[in-house]
């Protein structure tokens, strides 16, 4: 009886050792904290504004304004992307395109999901003009893309923000045009380190 006893408090002791150090483990959680963008997007682009705050946008994203919009590429009337910043740890960012019956789209992202996945594109219908949009740890330029550059419409469009303490992420657009149905699509991105990534 003694000994069953004894293996017990030897289990209780283990496991109570156990619970209080997994308990005085650190935990870290990334600082959600507000980034503010450094220059506000121009008068120009003050229709992109207007028409997505029209729109129903995902919950967790703030209408955008030009104070926390960046444009990355837009034609001035009728099709633009976007992004606005949640905070240090989200993002949302738009695809519009408000001519004929295309859609404007809004997608929400955590950052960092954008750096670590494939690019994603707006849409996938053959024929069509499509975006993707990704992201990089720190500052990137010269971005160089391989592959079916004969699909490119535009080059990459970059911009790097400040999420505060120096904390550098470049956000990264292309736009580009779908293949015929059936035809594979190839586009890879590779920054001046040699660091590639499949874009497609």
């Amino acid at each position: 009886m003694r000994r069953g006893f004894g293996a017990l408090c030897a289990t209780v002791a283990l496991v109570t050792a156990l619970a209080a150090a997994t308990a005085c483990e650190p935990i870290l959680v990334p600082a959600r904290r507000q980034a503010p963008l450094p220059e506000p997007a121009p008068p120009a682009t003050q229709w992109i504004v207007d028409l997505v705050a029209a729109l129903n946008t995902p919950p967790q994203c703030p209408k955008p304004t030009r104070s926390t919009m960046t444009v990355l590429d837009t034609d001035g009337r009728y099709r633009a992307m976007v992004f606005w910043l949640v905070d240090s740890l989200d993002v949302c960012y738009a695809v519009i395109n408000h001519k004929d019956t295309a859609p404007t789209t809004i997608w929400f992202a955590a950052i960092e999901d954008l750096v670590t996945r494939t690019p994603m594109p707006a849409d996938t219908t053959a024929g069509v003009d499509s975006y993707a949009f990704t992201a990089y740890r720190g500052r990137v330029d010269g971005i160089e893309v391989s592959g079916d550059t004969d699909r490119l419409v535009s080059p990459v469009h970059l911009h790097t923000v400040d999420l505060g303490a120096l904390d550098l992420v470049t956000f990264a657009e292309y736009h580009y045009r779908i293949p015929p149905t059936g035809r594979p699509l190839s586009i890879t991105l590779c920054t001046p380190t040699g660091t590639c990534r499949n874009a497609h």
